[in-house]
Protein backbone atom coordinates (compact mmCIF):
# COMPACT_ATOMS: atom_id res chain seq x y z
CA UNK A 1 0.00 0.00 0.00
CA UNK A 2 0.97 3.50 -0.99
CA UNK A 3 1.97 5.64 1.75
CA UNK A 4 1.88 9.12 -0.05
CA UNK A 5 -0.44 11.42 1.23
CA UNK A 6 -3.14 12.69 -0.75
CA UNK A 7 -3.01 16.43 -1.78
CA UNK A 8 -4.92 18.56 0.28
CA UNK A 9 -8.39 20.13 -2.17
CA UNK A 10 -8.03 22.46 -4.89
CA UNK A 11 -4.17 21.07 -4.98
CA UNK A 12 -2.04 18.53 -7.25
CA UNK A 13 0.93 15.82 -5.66
CA UNK A 14 3.73 16.92 -8.07
CA UNK A 15 2.90 13.62 -9.68
CA UNK A 16 -0.65 14.41 -10.40
CA UNK A 17 0.83 18.20 -11.57
CA UNK A 18 3.40 16.27 -14.13
CA UNK A 19 0.73 14.10 -15.52
CA UNK A 20 -1.62 17.03 -15.90
CA UNK A 21 0.39 19.11 -17.77
CA UNK A 22 1.94 15.98 -19.39
CA UNK A 23 6.06 16.74 -19.31
CA UNK A 24 8.71 15.24 -18.63
CA UNK A 25 9.35 15.53 -14.50
CA UNK A 26 12.94 17.05 -14.78
CA UNK A 27 11.26 19.75 -17.11
CA UNK A 28 8.54 20.34 -14.34
CA UNK A 29 10.94 20.79 -11.47
CA UNK A 30 12.97 23.40 -13.75
CA UNK A 31 10.08 25.41 -13.79
CA UNK A 32 9.59 25.03 -10.20
CA UNK A 33 13.18 25.97 -9.68
CA UNK A 34 12.53 29.09 -11.91
CA UNK A 35 9.77 29.94 -10.14
CA UNK A 36 7.35 29.66 -13.20
CA UNK A 37 5.28 27.04 -11.36
CA UNK A 38 5.11 27.60 -7.80
CA UNK A 39 5.54 24.62 -5.18
CA UNK A 40 3.30 25.24 -2.08
CA UNK A 41 4.49 23.57 1.29
CA UNK A 42 1.92 23.43 3.83
CA UNK A 43 2.56 23.53 7.77
CA UNK A 44 3.36 20.10 9.56
CA UNK A 45 4.12 18.14 5.92
CA UNK A 46 7.44 17.97 3.75
CA UNK A 47 6.15 17.60 0.98
CA UNK A 48 4.99 20.49 -1.75
CA UNK A 49 2.17 20.54 -3.58
CA UNK A 50 0.92 22.65 -6.73
CA UNK A 51 -2.31 24.55 -6.59
CA UNK A 52 -4.89 23.11 -9.48
CA UNK A 53 -6.25 26.28 -10.90
CA UNK A 54 -2.38 27.18 -11.75
CA UNK A 55 -1.88 23.88 -12.98
CA UNK A 56 -5.12 23.81 -15.05
CA UNK A 57 -4.33 27.02 -16.40
CA UNK A 58 -0.80 26.35 -17.36
CA UNK A 59 -1.80 23.45 -19.13
CA UNK A 60 -4.33 24.62 -21.14
CA UNK A 61 -1.87 27.46 -21.82
CA UNK A 62 0.81 25.24 -23.33
CA UNK A 63 -1.63 22.92 -25.53
CA UNK A 64 -3.09 26.63 -27.10
CA UNK A 65 0.26 27.90 -27.86
CA UNK A 66 1.53 24.60 -29.29
CA UNK A 67 -1.36 24.02 -31.70
CA UNK A 68 -0.16 26.92 -34.17
CA UNK A 69 3.07 24.33 -34.15
CA UNK A 70 1.38 21.14 -34.78
CA UNK A 71 -0.98 21.82 -37.37
CA UNK A 72 2.33 22.69 -39.62
CA UNK A 73 5.36 21.30 -40.08
CA UNK A 74 8.71 22.74 -39.42
CA UNK A 75 11.22 22.64 -42.13
CA UNK A 76 15.36 23.33 -41.29
CA UNK A 77 17.65 24.21 -44.14
CA UNK A 78 20.32 26.12 -45.22
CA UNK A 79 19.22 29.67 -45.74
CA UNK A 80 19.04 31.28 -49.56
CA UNK A 81 20.02 35.04 -50.49
CA UNK A 82 16.32 35.38 -50.58
CA UNK A 83 15.77 34.58 -47.12
CA UNK A 84 17.88 37.30 -46.05
CA UNK A 85 15.77 40.41 -45.21
CA UNK A 86 13.20 38.14 -43.24
CA UNK A 87 16.41 37.01 -41.34
CA UNK A 88 17.68 40.59 -40.56
CA UNK A 89 14.26 41.28 -39.60
CA UNK A 90 13.61 38.68 -37.09
CA UNK A 91 17.00 38.95 -35.71
CA UNK A 92 16.01 42.86 -34.90
CA UNK A 93 13.19 42.19 -33.61
CA UNK A 94 14.71 40.02 -30.65
CA UNK A 95 18.25 41.49 -30.30
CA UNK A 96 17.34 45.37 -29.25
CA UNK A 97 16.63 46.51 -33.05
CA UNK A 98 18.09 47.05 -36.38
CA UNK A 99 21.29 48.94 -34.86
CA UNK A 100 21.95 45.29 -33.57
CA UNK A 101 21.48 43.13 -36.08
CA UNK A 102 24.19 42.08 -38.75
CA UNK A 103 23.49 44.08 -41.49
CA UNK A 104 21.88 42.09 -45.13
CA UNK A 105 25.13 42.41 -46.79
CA UNK A 106 27.09 41.11 -44.38
CA UNK A 107 24.83 37.87 -43.79
CA UNK A 108 25.14 37.54 -47.94
CA UNK A 109 28.85 38.15 -47.73
CA UNK A 110 28.93 35.22 -44.88
CA UNK A 111 27.01 32.64 -47.33
CA UNK A 112 29.24 33.37 -50.18
CA UNK A 113 31.85 32.58 -48.25
CA UNK A 114 30.83 29.17 -46.42
CA UNK A 115 27.71 28.53 -48.12
CA UNK A 116 26.82 25.90 -44.47
CA UNK A 117 26.92 28.83 -42.35
CA UNK A 118 23.31 30.54 -42.26
CA UNK A 119 20.62 28.03 -41.74
CA UNK A 120 16.92 28.75 -41.30
CA UNK A 121 13.54 27.32 -39.49
CA UNK A 122 10.64 27.56 -41.20
CA UNK A 123 6.67 27.42 -41.00
CA UNK A 124 5.15 27.21 -43.89
CA UNK A 125 6.58 30.05 -46.34
CA UNK A 126 7.50 31.91 -42.68
CA UNK A 127 11.13 32.34 -41.40
CA UNK A 128 10.41 31.60 -37.55
CA UNK A 129 13.89 30.12 -36.26
CA UNK A 130 17.66 31.56 -37.57
CA UNK A 131 21.47 30.61 -36.65
CA UNK A 132 24.19 31.44 -38.34
CA UNK A 133 27.69 29.17 -37.17
CA UNK A 134 30.98 29.23 -39.03
CA UNK A 135 34.56 28.56 -38.24
CA UNK A 136 37.26 31.69 -37.80
CA UNK A 137 40.78 31.80 -37.97
CA UNK A 138 42.15 31.35 -34.10
CA UNK A 139 43.35 34.68 -33.90
CA UNK A 140 40.24 36.27 -35.35
CA UNK A 141 37.79 34.01 -32.54
CA UNK A 142 40.16 35.69 -30.16
CA UNK A 143 39.73 39.61 -30.66
CA UNK A 144 36.07 38.10 -30.98
CA UNK A 145 35.69 36.55 -27.81
CA UNK A 146 37.83 39.68 -25.95
CA UNK A 147 35.35 41.99 -27.75
CA UNK A 148 38.04 43.49 -30.05
CA UNK A 149 35.86 42.52 -33.23
CA UNK A 150 31.80 42.76 -33.46
CA UNK A 151 29.88 40.44 -35.67
CA UNK A 152 29.42 42.94 -38.40
CA UNK A 153 33.26 43.47 -38.42
CA UNK A 154 34.48 40.16 -38.81
CA UNK A 155 36.73 39.86 -41.49
CA UNK A 156 35.22 38.02 -44.38
CA UNK A 157 38.32 36.06 -45.82
CA UNK A 158 38.76 34.73 -41.73
CA UNK A 159 35.65 32.78 -41.73
CA UNK A 160 36.57 29.20 -42.61
CA UNK A 161 34.67 26.63 -45.14
CA UNK A 162 33.86 23.51 -44.32
CA UNK A 163 37.24 21.04 -45.63
CA UNK A 164 37.19 17.18 -45.53
CA UNK A 165 39.41 15.66 -42.97
CA UNK A 166 39.87 18.51 -40.93
CA UNK A 167 38.98 19.75 -37.02
CA UNK A 168 37.28 22.61 -36.59
CA UNK A 169 35.63 25.22 -33.82
CA UNK A 170 32.43 26.70 -34.30
CA UNK A 171 31.63 29.93 -33.58
CA UNK A 172 27.81 30.85 -33.50
CA UNK A 173 27.47 34.65 -34.91
CA UNK A 174 23.58 34.58 -34.06
CA UNK A 175 20.91 32.86 -33.18
CA UNK A 176 17.24 34.32 -33.28
CA UNK A 177 13.75 32.36 -32.69
CA UNK A 178 9.99 34.57 -33.26
CA UNK A 179 8.74 35.93 -30.00
CA UNK A 180 4.92 36.71 -29.69
CA UNK A 181 4.54 40.54 -29.20
CA UNK A 182 3.43 40.11 -25.44
CA UNK A 183 6.45 38.82 -24.60
CA UNK A 184 9.18 41.34 -26.14
CA UNK A 185 9.82 44.23 -24.02
CA UNK A 186 11.91 46.90 -25.69
CA UNK A 187 12.98 44.73 -28.65
CA UNK A 188 13.94 41.82 -26.60
CA UNK A 189 12.61 38.53 -25.02
CA UNK A 190 11.02 39.79 -21.92
CA UNK A 191 13.55 37.87 -19.13
CA UNK A 192 10.80 38.01 -16.88
CA UNK A 193 7.93 36.47 -19.33
CA UNK A 194 9.52 33.76 -20.84
CA UNK A 195 7.61 33.01 -24.33
CA UNK A 196 6.89 28.88 -24.41
CA UNK A 197 6.32 29.06 -28.10
CA UNK A 198 9.61 30.26 -28.53
CA UNK A 199 11.23 27.92 -26.44
CA UNK A 200 10.25 25.27 -28.48
CA UNK A 201 11.35 26.80 -31.59
CA UNK A 202 14.66 27.35 -29.91
CA UNK A 203 14.68 23.50 -28.82
CA UNK A 204 13.79 22.55 -32.06
CA UNK A 205 16.44 24.90 -33.54
CA UNK A 206 19.14 23.44 -31.84
CA UNK A 207 18.05 20.16 -32.43
CA UNK A 208 18.42 20.45 -36.32
CA UNK A 209 22.00 22.40 -35.70
CA UNK A 210 22.77 19.49 -33.51
CA UNK A 211 22.22 17.01 -36.29
CA UNK A 212 23.28 19.65 -38.86
CA UNK A 213 27.12 19.03 -37.04
CA UNK A 214 26.68 15.42 -36.73
CA UNK A 215 26.28 15.37 -40.68
CA UNK A 216 29.25 17.27 -40.83
CA UNK A 217 31.22 14.52 -39.35
CA UNK A 218 30.14 12.30 -42.49
CA UNK A 219 32.08 14.62 -44.40
CA UNK A 220 35.22 13.92 -42.43
CA UNK A 221 34.48 17.55 -40.45
CA UNK A 222 34.82 17.05 -36.48
CA UNK A 223 33.68 20.04 -34.56
CA UNK A 224 35.68 20.31 -31.21
CA UNK A 225 34.13 23.12 -29.91
CA UNK A 226 31.05 26.14 -29.31
CA UNK A 227 32.02 29.56 -29.11
CA UNK A 228 29.30 32.13 -28.39
CA UNK A 229 28.82 35.35 -27.18
CA UNK A 230 26.12 36.60 -24.92
CA UNK A 231 25.13 40.16 -25.25
CA UNK A 232 21.55 39.81 -23.69
CA UNK A 233 19.70 38.77 -20.87
CA UNK A 234 18.36 36.36 -23.42
CA UNK A 235 21.03 35.27 -25.27
CA UNK A 236 23.52 34.52 -21.79
CA UNK A 237 20.90 32.19 -20.24
CA UNK A 238 20.48 30.83 -23.86
CA UNK A 239 24.28 29.59 -23.58
CA UNK A 240 24.01 28.36 -19.91
CA UNK A 241 20.86 26.40 -20.82
CA UNK A 242 23.27 24.78 -23.80
CA UNK A 243 25.59 23.66 -20.85
CA UNK A 244 28.46 26.55 -22.08
CA UNK A 245 30.39 27.69 -19.91
CA UNK A 246 32.09 31.34 -19.64
CA UNK A 247 35.74 31.90 -21.42
CA UNK A 248 38.00 32.42 -19.02
CA UNK A 249 38.97 35.95 -20.20
CA UNK A 250 40.57 39.29 -18.93
CA UNK A 251 38.67 41.65 -21.21
CA UNK A 252 35.86 41.77 -23.16
CA UNK A 253 33.94 40.40 -20.02
CA UNK A 254 30.81 42.51 -18.80
CA UNK A 255 27.62 41.19 -16.53
CA UNK A 256 26.27 42.06 -20.06
CA UNK A 257 28.37 40.20 -21.97
CA UNK A 258 29.98 37.12 -21.67
CA UNK A 259 31.67 34.85 -23.93
CA UNK A 260 30.67 31.06 -23.66
CA UNK A 261 32.38 27.62 -25.18
CA UNK A 262 31.58 24.01 -24.59
CA UNK A 263 34.14 21.17 -25.39
CA UNK A 264 32.12 18.74 -27.33
CA UNK A 265 34.32 15.92 -26.91
CA UNK A 266 33.77 16.25 -23.21
CA UNK A 267 30.17 16.94 -22.89
CA UNK A 268 28.35 14.69 -24.60
CA UNK A 269 25.55 15.90 -27.40
CA UNK A 270 22.83 14.02 -25.08
CA UNK A 271 23.97 16.12 -22.13
CA UNK A 272 23.32 19.31 -24.06
CA UNK A 273 19.75 18.23 -25.50
CA UNK A 274 19.03 17.23 -22.35
CA UNK A 275 19.68 20.65 -21.28
CA UNK A 276 17.42 22.30 -24.46
CA UNK A 277 14.38 20.04 -23.92
CA UNK A 278 11.51 22.30 -23.62
CA UNK A 279 8.01 22.28 -21.77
Amino acid sequence: MSSRKKAPQGMYSAQEAIAVIGIPSTNFYSLVNEGTIKKIVLPDRKEGYYSKAEIDNYARNRRALQQPYSTEKLHFGLALNEDIPAIHALTASVSGGEAHAVPEEILRAWIRKNPQAVHILRKGTEIVGYISAFALSEATLDLRLRGKLLNRTLPIDDIMPFISNTTLSLYIAEMAVKHTDAFIKDNEPNPDKPDPVARLLGARLIRETSRFINGLKKQGIVIKELYAVGTSPFGIRMCRELGMTPVDLLEGVRPDRIPFKIDLQQSSQSVIMRRLRVV
